[in-house]
């Protein structure tokens, strides 16, 4: 496998249903049949969270060919930086064992279980060198006043946690609501300076109603726009395109 390859993916991280606009679930799908994986993580806390948003959270992310997490607004942060590991391994085991059934006629799963081992602590160094695109998409609806300090903290951790990966590593911030009537807010696109981004995170004022599907859609644009001037020379794992 060329060590020159990028995966693409969109962590959702919200506290509630979607409210306004059309069908996360169906945005969701759409990002996957453009090859960028979809995670959801479900903001809840100790009273309970609504089960209509909880299993939302859960369609979202199996659409978009992605893993979902609830977690604790205090545990955000690890809880992001876990399923962005988890999609770069995951995803690379599905490459080389299409990989492996097309040379060989076997996947991972049917190897011998020495063989099988090998191939996954491979795949495990193998992960620190691959490129990966990741989207964040933060709700930033009236309910997620008291969570939001916490949430911008989280952010800036996981990127900070980043910098020693020895692949490359790009991150794009989106807010939703936006300001006014827009639906959503780049507060960081991938090629902007780093330290805009605090910035920009600070200017976040939690109100309004949950557009997620808009806030997805908006991802998917920043994303293939950015493959488009960036990485047309860089192999960009399609991920639709190793389903087995």
């Amino acid at each position: 496998m060329e060590r020159d390859v990028t995966i693409k993916q969109i962590i959702l991280v919200t506290d509630g249903q979607s409210n306004v606009g059309s069908n996360p679930v169906e945005s969701a799908a759409k990002a996957y049949r453009n090859g960028i994986i979809v995670n959801t993580i479900g903001i809840v806390d100790q009273k309970g969270s609504d089960e209509d948003a909880l299993n939302e959270i859960v369609h979202i992310a199996k659409a978009g060919g992605g893993s979902y997490e609830y977690s604790y607004i205090d545990e955000l942060f690890q809880t992001m930086q876990s399923l962005t590991y988890k999609t770069v391994n995951q995803t690379l085991q599905e490459v080389v064992s299409k990989q492996l059934k097309e040379m060989i006629g076997q996947d991972i799963n049917s190897m011998e279980p020495a063989s099988r081992s090998k191939i996954l602590n491979y795949i495990d160094s193998f992960s620190d060198d691959v490129g990966v695109q990741c989207c964040i998409l933060l709700d930033s609806s009236g309910s997620m006043a008291n969570k939001i300090h916490v949430a911008r903290h989280s952010i800036l951790d996981l990127i900070h946690s980043f910098k020693g990966r020895r692949g490359k590593m790009d991150v794009a911030v989106i807010a939703f609501p936006g300001e006014d009537t827009h639906a959503c807010k780049v507060l960081h696109n991938f090629d902007d300076a780093p330290d805009r981004l605090e910035r920009s995170l600070y200017d976040v004022e939690p109100k309004g109603g949950t557009p997620t599907a808009l806030a997805i859609e908006e991802a998917i644009k920043l994303i293939n726009k950015s493959n488009m001037v960036r990485f047309k020379d860089s192999e960009v794992i399609e991920v639709n395109e190793y389903i087995i």
